[in-house]
């Protein structure tokens, strides 16, 4: 027993076929979007003695918050505290 589908309603499937469409869209467009953040560049950095996260995020912050800044260089470097010590590599980000 073969059956075969007909398609009855064409414009009911063209709509849900635009609407698959659009919606596929602004998923993926939505995503690039949120994601674009986690592509910036970072610059490298050498921790001399006497440095702080206060004192790197002044220097390099470009007047933006520092507090949020310094947010940015622990999420970025994977730090549970604001401890940082001679010889380590931060990354800033630009």
């Amino acid at each position: 027993m073969n059956r075969r589908y007909v398609l009855k309603n064409h414009r009911r499937f063209y709509i849900f076929i635009m609407l698959l469409t659009v919606l596929t869209t602004i998923i993926l467009l939505s995503t690039v979007v949120n994601g674009s953040d986690s592509y910036n560049e970072y610059e490298t950095i050498t921790v001399k003695r006497g440095d702080t996260l206060w004192d790197l995020a002044e220097e390099y912050s470009d007047s933006t918050d520092i507090r949020a800044y310094i947010r940015k260089i622990k999420k970025i470097n994977d730090m549970s505290d604001s401890s940082i010590y001679e010889g380590d590599l931060l990354k800033l980000p630009l």
